[in-house]
């Protein structure tokens, strides 16, 4: 009998330390001062070189989880952040513009001490947009490098520039944001992918996203709607890669026409391609980062 009541207790504690092992997350959560907002961010490994990761819109930084633990135990300082308004970073009812994301930006990497020239800056999607109003912006130097991830200078459609969506489009996003966000934030997740993926990693982005307010959330696809940053193209310096969709190759030729010396690489896979194809993403970043 006591022998049985051994094991049991011993099975308990197996039990519980597996469980706590597979809660554990490759990274450690941490939340800096930053102006007038307080960032929350992921952060993993150590080096020389740190890559910073950008999300989307209304995304937060877990939404790079397959590239932490590859890129953290290869010699690589690993941040992703979420942005103003995003994720665990302050809610604010002002600055929820792209320009100010880019300010946010500058600001956060001298809050953590990152060196920019043994920087790597990668945004995907809206953090594209990001990454153009920082390279525009006077107060800023150049990174090592850049890596836009399937995004571009334009979210809506012209005849002289090869992707975004139509004003209709834009408009019925926008309405259904402000009717049933929570509904039109499943249909975003979702709509991001080609291949069916699970249910928790859904439930995990719909999260994420659901804590960005739908005024918030409105605002900053005003702005990234209303922007036309292709002007800006022509004046980054860095080397730069840029990884997109085989959908959305034309506007990723168009930024590689734009940006001098930059590399396209194309992915045949949804939107978020790095967490659908995260082996093929990885290594295409790799390959760029280890090619200097």
């Amino acid at each position: 009998m006591q022998r049985n009541v051994k094991i049991g207790i011993c099975l308990l504690f197996t039990m519980a330390a597996l469980l706590c092992a597979a809660d554990k997350k490759p990274w450690k959560d941490a939340s800096i001062q930053v102006g007038d907002i307080k960032v929350h961010y992921i952060e993993a490994g150590a080096g020389d070189h740190t890559l910073v990761f950008i999300p989307g819109w209304m995304m937060s930084a877990e939404i790079w989880k397959e590239q932490f633990p590859y890129f953290s135990s290869r010699g690589y300082r690993v941040i992703a952040y979420d942005p103003r308004s995003q994720g665990l970073t302050t809610k604010s009812e002002e600055g929820n513009t792209y320009h100010q994301h880019a300010a946010d930006l500058l600001a956060f990497m001298k809050a953590v001490k990152v060196e920019r020239s043994q920087t790597t800056l990668i945004g995907w999607s809206a953090g594209v947009t990001t990454l153009l109003e920082y390279a525009a912006s006077p107060e800023t130097s150049m990174p090592a490098h850049f890596v836009f991830v399937d995004g571009g200078p334009m979210a809506r459609k012209e005849t002289d520039y090869p992707g975004g969506i139509t004003i209709q489009q834009a408009r019925t996003l926008a309405l259904s944001l402000q009717g049933d966000s929570a509904k039109a934030i499943e249909q975003i997740v979702r709509g991001m992918f080609r291949t069916r993926q699970g249910e928790l990693l859904y439930k995990e982005m719909t999260d994420g996203c659901r804590k960005t307010s739908p005024n918030a959330a409105v605002a900053l696809f005003f702005d990234m709607y209303t922007g036309d940053r292709r002007n800006g193209l022509s004046r980054i310096s860095a080397p730069s890669l840029i990884i997109t969709t085989d959908t959305n190759r034309l506007a990723g030729e168009y930024m590689q026409s734009k940006i001098q010396g930059s590399k396209l690489e194309v992915v045949p896979a949804g939107h978020a391609l790095f967490l659908e194809k995260p082996q093929a993403f990885n290594q295409i970043l790799e390959a760029f980062l280890t090619s200097f």
